[in-house]
């Protein structure tokens, strides 16, 4: 199959047309096999009836009005709900009662659809299947993000530089043939993302002005998979191909004169046009096999291999006056490009039960990768002459990790592991560099690195009672990635859990503690003492949630919780304060107290009549009163408190054996702390949202009544 995005308007207009109308299709095709499979079917069969099919179905349809106040940007961008109809949860489900000799075509088939209409996202999902032949799932899904919010970064004109108004519709269908084989399987996907939209980010051309740039969102991607999983002399093996086509053809643009974020000054950008389409292929393969020895000795391997190639020509058309001189110029960019990325990683584990009480484990893992890529970088300006010049870099990535890892069972209730996870880099950096084409003067410059890291892993669960758990685990050590800064990462995470229940109740508990520095050393500036201030970044991260739930009787449901999420994290900067160029050592805070709150509760105070009550109330304290520094200072302190409530109500009323009604209302309250807001000039994002709706749920099919 070939799944290549072709340019022609033909195609293209096909392509829009399925992502538009994959939605219905899929409605379309419930209703036709709710039809044609109901047909002669009474909705109260007759105890001895011998109907072939059985038919589950429900759905419920109804309406949302939607009244703000205050931010509706803020709003959207956090909520996106609109006034007008909605499908709430939809489901039909059809089974083949038919015997071996009656042809089928599935023996269930599974249709559900939620959130069309005026909620931000929805999906549709179907399942079918034929024992012993095939099992096909397909879910498709559809999203819509805004995002317009006022921050420190919206420039001096109070302009919001960067938002965006998109819609996302994405899929996946799978499909597996004879499923219930563990000799031979075979296995078939795809999925799709295509994305679209509007939005706006910023561009500059001279030193403290920004311009707002346009865009014009369009980006897809498509993937198709063939796999076969299977059994070979006691070895469980499975194996799968998969290509990805990836395409954006997003175009930014500047249709008209701005002035920039300063009005006072010469800069004006009349007009500039961006394209840069971009055009991806990733091939990948996965190769798995599994064998259990003795039922004593377990042996893993998996190895993936993947190589992308993408390619894309940046063109950008620019006319705007010189800050300096006042002349009009007009540049054109012209840079063509292209990059590979090759990657394998390969994992093998093998797992010994030594005794009935002890158990060792070992992971070996290795992932590479090597990037190439480069450019031809062409300026072209009017008046004056054209500048080119050429870069070219390589890339090379190896990391080893091996984990091992014990573990021993005292008895029923209490467990005991112990691990130890060793990891080696190795990074190697090569550079092409020539400045001018005409005149050659080309320098690779290597750089290459070696790194390695040592943690410990330790856990335990107990059983203090036969209806309490308690599990606990620690993990301290040193830690790196593909984009370490300066160090290793400097961690150490614990983390404890409660479960426990008793007669009516179930109450759940759990704290998770997060140290994370990043230790360094500032270069010494020009002039200064050799010996720099030390450059330390720490993160420290407390969460504790807790939850119970409590069920005295059929009639009634309750549960609460309270989780409280503490974060402090501090950096060590360089802040551009005084002279144009000149940079002073600075911290960075940003804090973290977030107490979040819910009761949720069900009652059923008549039989035809359920009611369902929520708070919920989300209030993070951020810096507290600490006192907001000045615009001069050397401190930057950052936090977003606010105060969220959400109190919902609805009541459901059981009008027919087929019929219920749904009547509710929701509130959202928003409220942002004014003090920063009014220190750095933000404008306020405070608002508050009516949310009454109404709905009809209609069951159809056998066991309506039971329902």
């Amino acid at each position: 199959m070939n799944i290549i995005i072709s340019q022609t308007p033909q195609l293209e207009t096909l392509r829009a047309l399925c992502v538009r109308h994959t939605t219905l299709f899929f409605l379309a095709a419930a209703t036709c096999i709710f039809a044609g499979s109901s047909l002669g079917q009474t909705p109260t069969p007759s105890p001895g009836s011998d109907d072939r099919y059985t038919v589950k179905a429900s759905t419920e349809i109804g309406g949302r009005w939607v009244d703000v106040y205050g931010n509706e940007n803020k709003f959207r961008s956090d909520l996106n709900y609109k006034n007008g109809f909605r499908v709430f949860d939809s489901s039909i489900l059809i089974e083949d009662n038919g015997d071996a000799s009656d042809f089928k075509v599935f023996d269930s088939a599974l249709i559900m659809a939620s959130g069309w209409g005026s909620d931000p996202s929805g999906f549709v999902r179907a399942n079918m299947e034929r024992t012993g032949l095939y099992r096909f799932d397909a879910t498709v899904r559809r999203s819509t993000y805004f995002n317009f919010l006022n921050n420190h970064a919206i420039g001096n004109d109070k302009r919001n530089l960067h938002n965006a108004d998109r819609r996302r519709n994405f899929g996946d269908l799978d499909l597996i043939l004879l499923p219930e084989n563990r000799n031979i399987r075979f296995r078939f996907g795809y999925s799709y993302n295509f994305a679209d939209g509007a939005g706006s980010t910023s561009t500059r051309i001279s030193r403290g002005d920004v311009f707002p740039v346009y865009l014009d969102v369009n980006s897809s991607a498509q993937d198709l998979r063939l796999g076969a999983d299977g059994s070979f002399l006691g070895f469980n093996m499975s194996g799968t191909y998969g290509r990805r086509l990836f395409r954006d053809r997003t175009h930014f643009s500047i249709t008209s004169g701005d002035v920039g974020d300063v009005p006072t000054n010469a800069n004006v950008i009349f007009s500039q046009d961006r394209r840069d389409p971009v055009n991806g292929e990733t091939n990948f393969g996965i190769f798995s096999v599994q064998r259990t020895f003795a039922e004593r000795f377990d042996f893993t391997a998996k190895i993936i291999h993947s190589a992308t190639e993408t390619s894309g020509r940046l063109q950008e058309y620019v006319l705007y006056r010189h800050p300096t001189n006042n002349q009009i110029i007009r540049d054109e960019y012209n840079v063509p490009w292209d990059a590979t990325r090759p990657q394998t990683r390969a994992d093998v584990g093998m797992t010994w039960r030594i005794t009935d009480k002890f158990r060792l484990s070992n992971t070996f893992t290795y992932d590479g990768f090597n990037i190439n890529g480069g450019n031809l970088y062409t300026l072209t300006p009017f008046p004056g002459n054209p500048t080119r010049q050429f870069s070219y870099a390589v890339t090379r990535y190896r990391r080893y990790t091996n984990l091992l890892e014990g573990d021993y069972q005292f008895n029923d209730r209490v467990g005991v592991n112990l691990g130890w996870r060793y990891t080696h880099r190795q990074v190697r950096l090569e550079h092409l560099f020539d400045q001018n084409i005409a005149v050659p003067s080309a320098a690779v410059v290597p750089d290459e690195e070696e790194n390695s890291t040592n943690t410990i892993i330790a856990g335990t669960r107990f059983k203090p009672m036969k209806n309490w758990s308690i599990f606990a685990d620690i993990e301290a050590g040193k830690a790196d990635n593909v984009f370490t800064r300066l160090a290793n990462y400097e961690f150490l995470n614990y983390r404890i859990r409660s479960r426990t229940h008793f007669d009516k109740f179930s109450i759940n508990a759990s704290f998770i503690s997060k140290d994370n520095d990043n230790p360094g050393q500032l270069e010494p500036a020009t002039g200064a003492p050799a010996v720099a201030p030390a450059f330390i970044t720490e993160v420290r991260s407390r969460i504790f949630s807790s939850s119970i739930d409590w069920n005295p009787i059929d009639k009634i449901s309750l549960s609460g919780g309270y989780d409280y999420h503490w974060l402090t994290s501090e950096v060590s900067v360089l802040i551009p304060l005084g002279a144009p160029t000149g940079l002073t050592p600075g911290l960075s805070q940003y804090f973290v107290r977030d107490n979040y709150f819910f009761i949720d509760a069900h009652v059923r105070p008549i039989k035809n009549v359920t009611l369902f009550g929520s708070y919920r109330w989300n209030k993070d304290q951020g810096y507290g009163d600490r006192p907001i520094p000045a615009l001069t200072s050397n401190l930057i302190l950052g936090g977003y408190p606010t105060d969220f409530k959400t109190p919902e109500f609805r009541a459901t009323i059981r009008l027919s054996k087929y019929i219920d009604w749904n009547i509710g209302y929701q509130y959202y309250d928003y409220q942002e702390n004014p003090v920063q807001n009014i220190v750095y000039g933000i404008p306020f994002q405070n608002y508050s949202a009516h949310m009454p709706y109404t709905s009809v749920r209609i069951y159809l099919g056998k066991g309506s009544i039971d329902r």
